[in-house]
Parts: structure tokens; C-alpha cells; sequence
């Protein structure tokens, strides 16, 4: 459980996975305290992580859990996704899961895409942002039988606050104009 946790978020359908770490939470939330890390565990939304404790001061501990630098498009990505959970949780459909197409992950970026003539090259970064969205679990292949529609992953919104999207948006539109 401890070393899962170390290396990715835990989601309610993981099931026996999800309940072990919601019976034994406090001991989980001491273990990773003592190491310098917080257990961030949202049960409405059926989720668990780890991050870092800042602590502030001068005894700084040592990073445990390895930072993922996003490249330019795969951060344009993950912005427009947790725009889109507003829009999706606004809307209080049937459905509790947002599954995209990669049609329409395309179509959610294009307004910070620059212009561009090589539709190859944008649809291979494009590719890479997915890729690297699926590594770091803020997206799910819904299989290999259908490659190309992922799940949102409902973590997204805790790793990408209201602050940091507006901040973002802000700085991936300065981008987008011409001449920047």
C-alpha cells in the first residue's frame, strides 16, 4: 500500500486497495508524516496521494517523491482538463466520469495552439502530452480496445487548484499570440 502510494495515487476502484488504505488511514497518515510527506486522502471524489510537507525554516526535508516537470503541451493539456471538470461537474449530468476522446483533447487545446502548418508534428506532441498525462495518472486508457478515449482522472483537480489554472491560462495565451 505505503510503496503504491510512493509511486502513484490510489483511486476507489482500485477496491481492496481502496478500502485497506480507508481502514488503516491513520496509521498510513503517521508512516508518511514521519517521513516528511502528507497523505491526501478525498473520499468524495475517490482518491488518494502523497505530497511533500513544506515545512518552512531552515530544516528543510529531503524530497522523497520525484517532481514531474510537464512540457508546454502536456501542462496546456492538463489546464484545459481541469477547466473541463468545471464545466462537467457544473453541468451534474447522469454520469460521474469524463471521458474524452483524443478528438476532443485536440479540440480543447487548439485556442492555446499556436498556428502552426505541420499537423503531424502538433498531433505527435500532442501524442506526448497524452503520454505523459496517462504516466502521471491524471488520464486512463479505457483500454486497448478503444485507444483513443481516456478518463479524467478526478486527482487533476486536486493537483491543479483554481489559483494555478487561472495562472496558467494566463501565461499559455501570452504563448499563443503571435510573436511571443
Amino acid at each position: 500500500m505505503k510503496a503504491k502510494l510512493f509511486r502513484e495515487p490510489v483511486y476507489r476502484e482500485d477496491g481492496d486497495l481502496w478500502l485497506t488504505l480507508r481502514g488503516q488511514q491513520d496509521e498510513i497518515r503517521h508512516y508518511f508524516r514521519q517521513v516528511g510527506q502528507e497523505l491526501v486522502l478525498d473520499e468524495a471524489e475517490g482518491y488518494a496521494f502523497i505530497r511533500q510537507l513544506e515545512i518552512e525554516g531552515e530544516d528543510r526535508l529531503p524530497r522523497l517523491v520525484q517532481r514531474h516537470p510537464l512540457s508546454y503541451w502536456a501542462t496546456m493539456l492538463a489546464a484545459c482538463l481541469r477547466e473541463e471538470f468545471l464545466r462537467f461537474d457544473a453541468g451534474q449530468g447522469d454520469s460521474t466520469r469524463l471521458v474524452l476522446s483524443r478528438d476532443e483533447l485536440r479540440n480543447l487545446i487548439v485556442d492555446f495552439m499556436r498556428d502552426s502548418t505541420n499537423q503531424v508534428r502538433d498531433m505527435a506532441r500532442l501524442d506526448r502530452a497524452i503520454q505523459q498525462l496517462l504516466d502521471l495518472g491524471f488520464l486512463r486508457a479505457l483500454g486497448p480496445a478503444d485507444e483513443n478515449r481516456f478518463e479524467v482522472m478526478r486527482i487533476i483537480k486536486a493537483r491543479i487548484g483554481p489559483v494555478e489554472l487561472e495562472q496558467i491560462q494566463k501565461r499559455l495565451l501570452q504563448h499563443a499570440q503571435p510573436g511571443a
